[in-house]
């Protein structure tokens, strides 16, 4: 991506929050490299909220159920309309093991009552959650059933009853933008849900040697959730204006974030460990990756005030101050 020239200075930010900032994602990316690269045993910080609480990877490509969706779906062989419908379906279902569980769905012989019969034997007969925890999955209601698990297969029926038309819409989209709004549009998403499939499938992949499934980047574009908008929120000064005499937005701050990641880590002097492609070059954050990391700073800023709680906590471990 071409660097795009700054609308955006340095001095709009709250300095301090800045520092902070940076300090935190260089922080949780030194996590996961001494725990998964060096294989060092824990604590893998002195910072107490990091060592009890849980926060997602700075690369998003790290996390185990992004792993899932390119390794079983995204590089499967597969027509690409099969492969968005199983995205959207296990972003919905948001559990790794219930999507392999029902196994891959394809368009062709799409079965409702399988699917359906699928997911009540993990939920009634092994015990098991269909769905995950770790964010709010609609009930939708409005499709008929008090049962959860028949809305959601219904919902999908009705999805793929006009699959053809909605992947025609998607193949036609000029912008990211407009897949995400494509997306959004589907009964039972929303912008949340529309946001993560979107960024699934820009993904590159060995499979389009190297290239993604639809023809955008992460870079290109990205909408900031709720959780980013309040990280924005704490890192820019209260009277904060860019070059056109307005509050910043939301998708300049993140351009402006990723944009000078690098120095800014030379800034601060901390050596930030990024991942490196299979020649060895560095993979900075990309634009998706720095909306991520704007949710879990905020995250981390609120449990450290005491004013916030995260979903999920570490195993205890004999815990070290800064």
């Amino acid at each position: 991506m071409a660097h795009v020239p700054d609308i955006l200075t340095a001095e709009q930010f709250r300095r301090d929050r800045l520092d902070l900032f940076w300090w935190f994602v260089c922080e949780r990316q030194t996590i996961w490299h001494k725990r998964v690269v060096e294989h060092r045993p824990p604590p893998w910080t002195d910072n107490l909220v990091m060592q009890r609480e849980r926060f997602t990877n700075m690369y998003r490509e790290l996390d185990p159920g992004t792993q899932y969706v390119i390794r079983e779906i995204l590089e499967r062989d597969a027509p690409k309309p099969d492969k968005i419908f199983n995205v959207m379906l296990y972003r919905l279902i948001g559990r790794a093991e219930t999507h392999a569980a029902v196994g891959f769905q394809w368009l062709d012989r799409f079965d409702p009552a399988a699917l359906e019969r699928g997911l009540k034997r993990l939920r009634d007969e092994e015990g098991k959650p269909p769905f995950t925890a770790a964010y709010m999955v609609s009930a939708y209601a409005s499709m008929g059933s008090r049962d959860k698990i028949e809305n959601v297969v219904k919902l999908f029926t009705l999805l793929h009853a006009s699959f053809d038309g909605f992947y025609a819409r998607i193949a036609a989209a000029t912008h990211p933008s407009q897949v995400y709004t494509i997306l959004a549009s589907a009964h039972g998403f929303g912008n949340f849900l529309a946001y993560q499939v979107l960024v699934d499938l820009l993904y590159p992949l060995d499979v389009y040697d190297g290239r993604p499934l639809l023809p955008f980047s992460h870079n290109d574009w990205s909408a900031a959730g709720p959780g980013a908008r309040r990280g924005i929120r704490m890192l820019l000064r209260d009277d904060a204006t860019d070059a056109r005499g307005s509050r910043p937005d939301d998708l300049t701050v993140m351009r402006w974030l990723r944009e000078h990641q690098r120095a800014e880590f030379t800034r601060l002097g901390l050596d930030f460990p990024y991942l490196r492609d299979t020649s060895g070059m560095e993979r900075e954050l990309s634009l998706a990756n720095i909306q991520n990391c704007l949710c879990e700073f905020h995250k981390f800023v609120k449990i450290g005030e005491g004013t916030g709680r995260g979903r999920r906590k570490f195993a205890a471990e004999a815990a070290r101050t800064l």
